[in-house]
């Protein structure tokens, strides 16, 4: 008994450092596209480092001078460059002595960089485990749509629109605003084809583990119920999609997955969207351990949503973010002069505490409400 309790404490353990190592890998990306604008654009960097703490392994690279460390606890990792928020280092390569165009190419660099990797896992994740799309299971007898439709025949767009599904809301709301008639495109033997579906009365009901139809009945008149519909029942799955389908599909993939981050942070705005739905680091690194349990396809996948939501939440206008500090560039940029440093810095400093402050608050708010 105390073995098996064991066990299990080491394997929970072993999950959560798996949990932390993958939010680790997401914001060395992070930094590492800081990093390479960085370098490409001539800025001076004095270290790159994989982790926090005091440092279990360094290095200092003899071409760029730049320090690479390693250390113990895996929370991230940054990008130190040569006199950033130091207006008054003088230094060729100083973050603050560059144009302020460069600037913001460095500083968008990051988020940019968690993008172009998640949208490269969801590129490999369709193609090796599949895109969580509807198929068709059935099609009704008295459809009109027989014929047209054919049992297996995985939807991609509906009236135009490219099918994502994050919810099961996603795919209900394609169906329910498309009038009599639809056009849509279904996956069918690896191949794309182009369907017109068309309305009509035909009589509800459900199938039978043997395939067999099954109609409703209305209880007070004995007469099979109808419904006005497209007649086909469908069923949600992975699809694993041809490479070429994959690469087009993970575009509009992750441009939905953004619209849906900032639909998300408007809904918390407006207050349409509760704060016990919110997470801090805590939920984050709880969802990433739960995400390694379920093998590397749950991982996947997470990692990619992770990596659009660090992305987006980088380049919010908020104080100590990278997109608070490209306002700063672009005010600059617009009117030839810095705002005063000493000022950027204490606003980015009280932004830092806020976000920090608040990031806890909304953990301890989150598992007080469950």
């Amino acid at each position: 008994m105390l073995l098996a309790t064991f066990a299990s404490v080491m394997e929970t353990i072993g999950f959560i450092l798996l949990g932390l190592l993958m939010l680790m890998f997401m914001v060395v990306i992070h930094e590492l596209g800081h990093y390479t604008a960085g370098r490409i654009l001539g800025f001076k960097i004095n270290e790159f480092g994989i982790g926090f703490g005091p440092p279990i392994f360094k290095r200092k690279l003899k071409k760029s001078g730049m320090v690479f460390s390693v250390r113990p606890i895996p929370l991230g990792g940054f990008c130190s460059f040569e006199g950033e928020d130091d207006a008054e280092n003088d230094s060729p390569g100083a973050f603050e002595k560059q144009a302020p165009w460069k600037r913001l190419i460095v500083l968008f660099s990051g988020a940019f960089a968690n993008l172009i990797s998640g949208w490269l896992i969801i590129v490999i994740f369709f193609s090796a485990y599949g895109q969580i799309l509807p198929s068709v299971r059935n099609v009704h007898a008295d459809s009109v749509n027989i014929g047209v439709l054919e049992p297996g025949d995985v939807f991609l767009k509906v009236g135009g629109k490219t099918l994502n599904i994050l919810e099961i809301a996603d795919y209900n709301d394609a169906f329910s605003e498309a009038g009599d008639t639809v056009e849509v495109v279904v996956l069918r033997d690896g191949k794309q084809v182009k369907l017109t579906l068309t309305k009509s009365t035909c009589v509800s009901g459900t199938y039978d583990e043997n395939g067999n139809f099954v109609a409703d009945y209305d209880e007070e008149t004995g007469e099979p119920e109808s419904y006005y519909g497209f007649g086909f029942t469908s069923v949600l799955g992975a699809v694993k999609l041809p490479f070429g389908l994959a690469l087009g599909r993970s575009f509009s993939f992750m441009f939905f997955l953004v619209y849906k981050i900032l639909a998300l942070l408007g809904s918390l705005i407006t207050g349409n969207l509760a704060l016990s739905n919110v997470g801090g680091p805590v939920t984050t690194i709880t969802v990433m351990a739960e995400a390694a349990s379920g093998g590397l396809q749950t991982m996947m996948y997470v990692v990619s949503l992770v990596s659009a939501n660090l992305a987006v939440m980088n380049l919010l206008p908020l104080p100590a973010l990278d997109g608070s500090r490209m306002v700063f560039c672009i005010i600059e940029w617009i009117f030839k002069k810095p705002v005063n440093k000493k000022v950027e810095a204490a606003i980015h400093a009280a932004g830092f505490v806020v976000l920090l402050l608040f990031a806890v608050f909304v953990d301890i708010f989150r598992f007080a409400s469950t």
